[in-house]
């Protein structure tokens, strides 16, 4: 059997190698290339050269310049920004506290002309002896000069729309007029002290005044203003006084003439605070129109 395979063996043809590279014939170009429009479209990019040339110091110095010019500019733009921003807060200010002052100094005027009409109610009352206090007639004309001092007290409250603007949101600030400034803060100033505060203490006075009454004298509802009719048509000839105690009928007098000292003094502040307010409102006209 060795044998017979070693014939089989040499009758295996030698010529496979042709065979092979007879069935491997090449195709043409045409066939075996593939054809890419994308490759032909390619594009080769070139790495850039990474080796920079250095900058000239004049170069540098021209870099320096464009970004310190363009930051210099937008600080000056931002600030005439902000000047016309607070020159316009500034205006308004003003305008307001011109109308707020001007409000005032009318409304003082009136507050002055009636505390002065309390006076008058009070020196007729303290002039009314004591003694005659239980004449009914008597009674009769000390309760028409008590009754207009008793009803409510007299007192004068500033328009404060534009000082409370001006401390809330920091307004102060955009005045530039030193004088104005000055002179608001010092009206403001006076008014909280001593002006308000005298006021206060005449509040006390007069809350003090109507409850000691109160053991001596019938007395009706307070009117709810000047306006009120009740102040024309005051009961006549009745009696009025509950207890004729000579030292409680004193010391009624003598609160009158406590509350008749605070008037005195409040309205000296009042007439004060109205000139200062006149002299800023003409100041405020002078300095911004």
């Amino acid at each position: 059997m060795t044998g017979k395979s070693d014939e089989e063996n040499l009758n295996i043809p030698t010529n496979n190698s042709e065979n092979l590279s007879d069935e491997m014939t090449p195709a043409s170009d045409t066939d075996t290339v593939i054809q890419n429009p994308e490759i032909h479209n390619m594009e080769v990019h070139h790495h850039p050269d990474l080796h920079h040339k250095s900058k000239k110091l004049k170069e540098y110095f021209l870099e320096f310049l464009m970004i310190f010019l363009a930051v210099t500019l937008g600080f000056f733009a931002e600030n005439i920004r902000e000047h016309f921003v607070n020159s316009e807060k500034e205006k308004n200010y003003m305008e307001g506290m011109l109308q707020d002052l001007e409000k005032d100094t009318v409304a003082i005027s009136n507050d002055i002309g009636f505390k002065n009409v309390i006076i008058k109610k009070m020196d007729s009352a303290l002039n009314i002896p004591i003694v005659n206090m239980r004449s009914i007639p008597t009674q009769d004309t000390f309760f028409h000069h008590f009754f207009f001092y008793y009803s409510w007290p007299s007192g004068f409250n500033r328009r404060d729309i534009t000082i409370a603007q001006l401390k809330n949101t920091g307004g102060f600030s955009v005045i530039r007029k030193q004088t104005v400034l000055k002179a608001i803060n010092e009206l403001n100033s006076f008014y909280e002290f001593p002006l308000e505060f005298n006021q206060h203490i005449y509040n006390e006075h007069w809350n003090k005044l109507n409850e000691f009454a109160m053991q001596l004298i019938r007395l009706p509802s307070p009117p709810p203003g000047i306006d009120d009719p009740l102040y024309l048509s005051y009961p006549h000839n009745v009696e009025v006084f509950t207890r004729y105690d000579t030292p409680l009928i004193e010391q009624l007098y003598s609160f009158t003439q406590f509350e008749k000292s605070d008037i005195i003094i409040i309205i000296d502040d009042e007439k004060h605070y109205r000139e200062e307010a006149t002299k800023l409102i003409e100041l405020i006209k002078k300095e911004y129109n």
